[in-house]
């Protein structure tokens, strides 16, 4: 680590975040950094994980873990086949159970979640079940409810919405935890996992996590609920 990053990074340890107009103002009384260098120190640390963007042109050092999903087997082997044969589609793709450290009430599942462009959800959903996987088209409240065993493994299929907020892990495109916690909120299958509960991943989240706030009400906004995170976040910092 060179004497510009260590300068940053002790400078971030004084706020609980600042702007790249701040912490250029404290370097210039003892540096020559330019500002095209401080966004490029400031990209490098972001990069290293060691300062994480918490709002638009805001940083904060990291004290909390960064959120990535495991990548199973089964979703390389799902990830890869779809990648074959629907080359140009978008796909959002992961594992149930990257939920379970976030809940209070624990509950299995080994659901794969699909999402896709709109146009292709159809032809995915057919492809997997061609190809013998357990696959399910948009399953509705009743559906999961009545039928569907979430503790079985299986695949749902549906819209990814656009401009979902994603990350890539190994290759995989996966949801970031701004995406994640805001389906939990709004989609359909997962409902089980509405009111009290979502409440309470919420602010598990919040605590556990380093979290871009203006990346998760500008999905939430897309989503229709950013009202209800605005206060989602406040009752959070209420709670502590």
């Amino acid at each position: 680590m060179n004497q510009n990053e260590k300068a940053i990074l002790d400078f971030a340890k004084t706020r609980t975040n600042f702007s790249k107009r701040e912490v250029f103002a404290y370097l210039s009384n003892t540096t020559t950094i330019s500002r095209s260098s401080l966004s490029w120190y400031l990209n490098i640390l972001t990069k290293k994980q060691l300062l994480v963007r918490v709002g638009r042109g805001l940083y904060a050092i990291t004290s909390k873990n960064i959120f990535v999903p495991t990548i199973t087997d089964i979703i390389k082997k799902t990830y890869s086949l779809l990648k074959e044969r629907f080359p140009f589609a978008k796909f959002c793709i992961y594992d149930g159970n990257i939920i379970s450290p976030l809940q209070h009430h624990l509950s299995q599942n080994n659901i794969v979640y699909i999402e896709t462009n709109r146009e292709a959800v159809e032809s995915v959903f057919h492809f997997l079940r061609d190809n013998n996987f357990l696959a399910y088209m948009r399953p509705s409240k009743e559906m999961i409810y009545h039928y569907i065993d979430l503790g079985e493994e299986a695949h749902f299929i549906k819209p990814l919405v656009s401009e979902s907020p994603l990350q890539t892990v190994q290759g995989i495109p996966s949801p970031t935890i701004e995406k994640l916690l805001i389906d939990i909120h709004k989609d359909k299958d997962f409902f089980y996992l509405q009111g009290s509960e979502s409440s309470y991943i919420m602010r598990n989240a919040l605590q556990k996590y380093a979290i871009n706030e203006n990346r998760l009400l500008r999905y939430a906004q897309r989503r229709g609920i950013k009202q209800e995170m605005e206060c989602a976040i406040k009752d959070k910092w209420n709670y502590d």
